[in-house]
């Protein structure tokens, strides 16, 4: 057993292991993002490669791609959620990736330590950030009153959908991360350039 599978609770299939379908999964995830080395995330994915791709074409378009929110905003959305999920792994994945996306150091890490205050978010972020603890926490207790304080404060119909699709795929992959025990890369603390 490798190192890497040891930093891990269950067993995943490391890039050098890969072979067949899971081999052809990772040169598919390769081939849409442009980057060599696999995460760990998906690394986790690798009992099913067939999830592994459409987990791949699920994120591509909703998290790693403007839409109806700014790539910026849906770093912002899933660094929060990780945040509130206790995901040390996407935390520090997505918060990296909200500094690639123009937030300054001083608001990713207030951000990476829930400090909305600290976080130099405009009203409407905050009011967002308000609307994505509530559901992230619990999602059954939102009320109309809650997205009409995000539409009065200047969010669109879609712009409010993708944002709960946001919560949801984080949800999910929080949970994965943390049930395997993929280790944080500290790619915020090393002050890297590319994931």
């Amino acid at each position: 057993m490798s190192d890497a599978e040891r930093a891990t609770k269950i067993k995943v299939v490391e890039d050098a292991d890969a072979a067949g379908v899971v081999a052809e999964a990772y040169d598919y995830w390769r081939a849409s993002s442009g980057r060599t080395k696999v995460p760990g995330i998906l690394k986790c994915l690798s009992a099913r490669p067939d999830f592994l791709k459409q987990a791949v074409d699920f994120s591509n378009t909703i998290q790693f791609s403007d839409g109806y929110l700014t790539r910026r905003h849906k770093e912002l959305i899933g660094s929060y959620v990780s945040y509130l999920n206790d995901c040390p792994y996407c935390l520090d994945s997505h918060a990296f990736f909200l500094k690639v996306q123009g937030a300054s150091d001083a608001a990713v890490a207030a951000i990476m330590r829930g400090d909305l205050d600290g976080a130099e978010l405009t009203p409407a972020e905050r009011a967002l950030l308000k609307y994505v603890e509530l559901a992230t926490k619990a999602a059954y207790r939102t009320t109309p009153e809650d997205v009409q304080k995000l539409r009065d404060a200047g969010w669109k119909e879609e712009q409010i959908a993708e944002a709960v699709y946001i919560i949801a795929l984080f949800a999910m992959f929080n949970r994965i991360a943390n049930a395997f025990g993929v280790p944080v890369q500290n790619y915020v603390a090393m002050g890297r350039t590319t994931p």
